[in-house]
């Protein structure tokens, strides 16, 4: 009897790793079937380079796409922004829907971390702008409507803290829902006096001119060459 209960034992382990094995590897290929059709790839982040671009283990660059996230580190919450993209991506498995190429060589996509638009999260919480992009997708309208959230809320970017004027930015960046444009106006501009920033919308100031420009806003056409 001892020798057959020992035998019985040793048959029960293999049983329970064979079926282990077997489970394994049909969640694999599940896995990998889901993530084919969905168009997404897997993939783990190993470095944060601020709160919208981070690097991958098999060296990509990822620039997320439709948001921009303050400058790391001088704009106003760029270190909290980096600091919630680590803590959110960084040593983490996620999958990235590839959107394009930006004219850096990064690739313009949407991140996800346990099917959690990390994009959206980003801009409802306040720590990135939405800006839409060229292609519009499903997630566009996400990750705009988590915008207006954050704007009534008045979190982040969108609170007191970020939109009063800091010393020695001068440059107004204002927006014109008529035609759905981003214009900034430095100080020498025709009518820089008849501009005004407009808390709680995407109205900005601006430190300098490149800093506009990334964000998404184009010289007025009333300003000198």
């Amino acid at each position: 009897m001892k020798v057959s209960r020992n035998s019985f034992y040793i048959y029960l382990v293999v049983f329970i790793l064979s079926l282990s094995l077997n489970l394994y590897f049909v969640f694999t290929q599940y896995k990998n079937y889901f993530l084919k059709k969905t168009n997404k790839i897997e993939v783990t982040i190993n470095r944060v380079i601020d709160g919208d671009t981070i690097d991958t283990s098999d060296g990509e660059r990822l620039r997320l796409y439709e948001i921009n996230a303050p400058e790391y580190p001088k704009n106003c919450l760029g270190v909290d922004a980096k600091t919630r993209m680590e803590n959110l991506v960084l040593n983490k498995e996620i999958q990235y829907e590839k959107i394009g190429k930006d004219n850096f060589g990064r690739i313009l996509t949407y991140i996800f971390v346990d099917k959690l638009l990390i994009n959206e999260v980003m801009t409802e919480e306040g720590l990135a702008y939405f800006l839409k992009g060229k292609s519009t997708t499903e997630n566009s309208l996400l990750i705009e409507q988590s915008q207006e959230k954050a704007k009534m809320a008045g979190r982040g970017v969108w609170s007191s803290f970020c939109q009063n004027k800091k010393e020695g930015c001068l440059i107004k960046g204002n927006y014109r829902p008529a035609d759905n444009t981003r214009i900034y106006h430095t100080p020498d501009c025709y009518n820089y006096d008849r501009i005004t920033i407009k808390p709680g919308t995407t109205d900005r100031w601006f430190c300098d001119e490149n800093e506009a420009k990334i964000a998404g806003f184009r010289k007025s056409l009333d300003c000198p060459k």
